[in-house]
């Protein structure tokens, strides 16, 4: 294996920072998305009146706000989705969390946090511009479908669903698709990517978790 394809493999696999991982290549999902995504497209209901914020029950949230760092989760989280699956790591290394959701219909996405260990991931065939309110106007992006790299697309063929690392105070946070939620969990092998439009709209909808997060999202910077 050549040391470019180690390096993404290693990128693919930051998540393993929070739990040890078994090595394995990203599983094979869906076919890559249409490039062509329309903008306008209307995002995920907001929650139902006197819901947890990102579908967090008390516990889960004192778990994620024992770090000690800025905890954000996605402001409006479709009802048919659940959190599914939560790694919360506070190695000495630099504290780290992963929150998976999952619905009713078998798509699943997930909110990843990293102190430290971040880098740039290649460029895929689909991109679409975010402006997450908390992270201001920093050119990020929603990166889908395979890699334009033909090296990097015939090793990891997979279609591809990520976020660009949005920059906080405590550290980088980003969404993450079904391909790599696979690779991280067997159980979750099965699960497809939300649509590009979904995604885009539940990465601007990211907000502050707080011990009494209800409701309606924080517009509070981090």
């Amino acid at each position: 294996m050549t040391t470019k394809t180690v390096m993404v493999a290693t990128a693919l696999l930051i998540a393993g920072s929070l739990a040890a991982c078994d090595g394995r290549s990203p599983s094979s999902l869906q076919s890559p998305a249409n490039p062509s995504v329309p903008l306008n497209a209307p995002g995920p209901p907001p929650p139902p009146e006197g819901a947890f914020l990102g579908q967090m029950s008390p516990t889960q949230t004192d778990q994620l706000t024992s770090l000690g760092v800025e905890v954000i989760v996605p402001g409006q989280v479709p009802p048919s989705f659940s959190i599914v699956e939560m790694r919360v790591d506070s190695s000495s290394s630099g504290p780290g969390y992963l929150v998976v959701y999952q619905s009713e219909g078998s798509q699943c996405f997930a909110v990843e946090f990293a102190a430290t260990g971040i880098g740039d991931m290649p460029a895929t065939e689909g991109r679409l511009p975010i402006q997450p309110p908390l992270f201001g106007d920093q050119g990020y992006g929603l990166n889908y479908g395979p890699f334009t790299d033909a090296e990097l697309s015939a090793e990891f063929p997979q279609s591809n669903l990520f976020t660009d690392w949005l920059i906080g105070s405590s550290g980088a946070y980003r969404l993450i698709g079904a391909t790599y939620i696979g690779d991280l969990f067997e159980a979750l092998q099965g699960c497809e990517d939300v649509t590009p439009e979904e995604a885009v709209a539940l990465a601007e909808s990211l907000t502050v978790l707080t011990g009494d997060s209800m409701g309606e999202p924080s517009g509070d910077s981090p």
